[in-house]
C-alpha cells in the first residue's frame, strides 16, 4: 500500500455492558473453529462497512440485500486487495437482538452463496467443518432458535448459542440437498510415506508395515467406505449443487517411495494418490534416509493400473522459504515433468513438509493447480478451501479403533490416547527386537 489507496472499516458487533453476550465479540482472535485453514472467514462477523460509496456499491454488485451482505461485500474487496481494517463495533441492544442477528445472517448466507458460490470459502456458512467433531454433532441436534436461547444461561455458552442461531438460520434457507452439502457431505484423507515389511529405524514414524495397511483396507471395506478419485473431488468443490455419499476417503502418500507405490499399485482399484518429487524419481535422496523413491517405469505402471500421480514438487523443499524464481521452478517445473512423463498426471499437489502461506498458495493457484492438500488434519467440507486440503496421517501404532476414529473425525487422536498407543508400540518392537535378536 502507497498511502493513497481507498481503505474501507469493517465493523463487527459488540455486547451492551451487562449482558451476557460472548466476549469473543470485543476480541480479534479467530473464531469459526478451531481447524480454520489459511484461507477461511473473517475472525469476527462483519455486518457493517463504511467506505467509498462508490467502491462499495461496485463490490455488492448482483448481491442479494440481507444480514450477510457486508460479510460478502468484505470477502469480495479483501480478494481486490483493498485495504481493509476493523472499525468501531455496532453494539447491540439486548440478547434478543444478538441471536436475532445471529439467525438472519445464518439465512442470508445462503441467499448469497446460491448467487455467488465462490463464496461460499470465505463465509462463515463454508466453516462447519473448521469445527471439532463434538461442536459440529452438538450443532446437527440443536439447531433450533429455542435451543440457542438456552444456551445463554449457560456459563461460557453464549459463543455455541451464536453458532445455534446462524446454523438455525441456515437450516431454514436451504433444501434439502444444500444442508447435505453445507453440513453433511465431506471426505477424509489420509496420508502415509512408507508401507513395507521391514522396519525404518528411526523413522518409525513414517513407516507402515504392509500388514497393517492389508487390515486397514479391510476394516474401510467393511464398513463400506468408498475411494474418492480426482474427477468427483473436483466436482465436489467447483459445482454448487454437488453432494458426496456418506464415508468417502482419499489414500495419499507423499514421496512416492518404492515400497508404498508398489502396495498402491496392488490396490489401485481405490484410485489412491501419490505425490512424486520428480527430481529424485529412481534415486535415493537424502530426505528419504536411505529408502529408494520408485522410477517412471514403476510410476507409469502404477498409473496403468488406475492409480493417481501428482506433485510434491521437484526436490523437497519448504515452499515458503523460496524466492518468487525458485518457488515457480518447484511448483510449476514439477508439473512440466509429470506431464512429459505420464499419460494422465493429476494437477494436484501435496506441500512439502505441510508447508504453506498465502504467497506460496497464490503461487500454486497461478501454476495451473486444482487443488493442494496440506498435513492440517480435519475433514474436507464443500467450504474447505481447495488449496488448503485437510490430510490425517496414518501411524503404524494405530488400531481398529484409531483408524475409525480418524476416518470418522478426520482429526488425530486425543493426545493421552495417542501417547499410549506409542508407548505400547515402542514396548511391543523393544520385546520382539530382544526376542529375535
Amino acid at each position: 500500500m502507497t498511502g493513497t489507496e481507498p481503505r474501507v472499516l469493517l465493523h463487527s458487533i459488540a455486547a451492551p455492558p451487562g449482558t451476557e453476550l460472548p466476549r469473543r465479540l470485543d476480541r480479534t482472535a479467530a473464531s469459526y473453529g478451531n481447524l480454520r485453514p489459511l484461507v477461511g472467514p473473517f475472525s469476527r462477523p462483519i455486518v457493517r462497512l463504511s467506505g467509498p460509496d462508490a467502491l462499495l456499491e461496485k463490490a455488492a454488485q448482483s448481491l442479494p440485500a440481507g444480514a450477510a451482505r457486508p460479510e460478502a461485500v468484505a470477502v469480495r474487496l479483501r480478494r481486490a486487495g483493498v485495504e481493509l481494517a476493523y472499525g468501531s463495533p455496532d453494539v447491540l441492544p439486548d440478547t434478543r437482538a444478538f441471536l436475532r442477528l445471529c439467525h438472519e445472517r445464518g439465512a442470508s448466507s445462503v441467499e448469497l452463496v446460491r448467487t455467488d458460490p465462490s463464496l461460499l470459502t470465505e463465509m462463515q456458512l463454508g466453516a462447519f467443518f473448521h469445527a471439532y467433531w463434538r461442536r459440529r454433532v452438538l450443532l446437527r441436534a440443536v439447531c433450533r432458535p429455542s435451543l440457542a436461547r438456552a444456551f445463554l444461561r449457560v456459563p461460557a455458552g453464549a459463543g455455541l448459542a451464536a453458532d445455534v442461531a446462524f446454523w438455525a438460520g441456515v437450516q431454514s434457507a436451504t433444501s434439502a440437498r444444500e444442508w447435505e452439502r453445507f453440513t453433511r457431505s465431506s471426505y477424509v484423507v489420509f496420508y502415509y510415506h512408507r508401507i513395507g515389511v521391514d522396519g525404518w529405524t528411526g523413522q518409525e514414524h513414517l513407516d507402515l508395515h504392509s500388514r497393517r495397511f492389508k487390515r486397514q483396507l479391510r476394516l474401510l471395506g467393511l464398513l463400506r467406505f468408498r475411494p474418492l478419485p480426482p474427477d468427483e473431488l473436483f466436482s465436489f468443490h467447483a459445482d454448487p449443487d454437488a453432494t458426496l455419499r456418506r464415508r468417502s476417503y482419499v489414500l495419499s502418500a507423499d514421496d512416492a517411495l518404492r515400497d508404498a507405490v508398489a502396495e498402491f499399485r496392488r490396490n489401485a482399484h481405490l484410485h489412491p494418490y501419490v505425490f512424486v518429487n520428480t527430481s529424485a524419481v529412481g534415486e535415493s535422496p537424502w530426505w528419504a534416509f536411505g529408502q529408494d523413491v520408485a522410477d517412471w517405469d514403476e510410476l507409469r505402471e502404477f498409473e496403468a493400473a488406475g492409480g493417481v500421480l501428482a506433485s510434491h514438487c521437484r526436490d523437497h523443499p519448504r515452499l515458503p522459504t523460496l524466492d518468487s524464481a525458485a518457488l515457480r521452478e518447484a511448483l510449476a517445473g514439477s508439473l512440466d515433468d509429470l506431464r512429459i512423463r505420464l499419460r494422465h498426471p493429476q494437477p494436484l499437489l501435496a506441500y512439502p513438509h505441510g508447508h504453506h502461506d498465502e504467497r506460496v498458495r497464490a503461487a500454486v493457484a497461478a501454476t495451473g493447480y486444482r487443488a493442494a492438500f496440506t498435513t492440517e488434519p480435519g475433514l474436507n467440507g464443500a467450504g474447505t478451501d481447495v488449496y488448503c486440503l485437510r490430510r490425517v496421517a496414518i501411524k503404524d501404532w494405530d488400531g481398529w479403533a484409531a483408524l475409525l476414529w480418524k476416518a470418522v473425525t478426520g482429526e488425530l487422536l486425543p493426545r493421552r490416547w495417542e501417547q499410549l498407543r506409542l508407548r505400547v508400540h515402542t514396548a511391543k518392537r523393544l520385546w520382539q527386537s530382544r526376542r529375535w535378536g
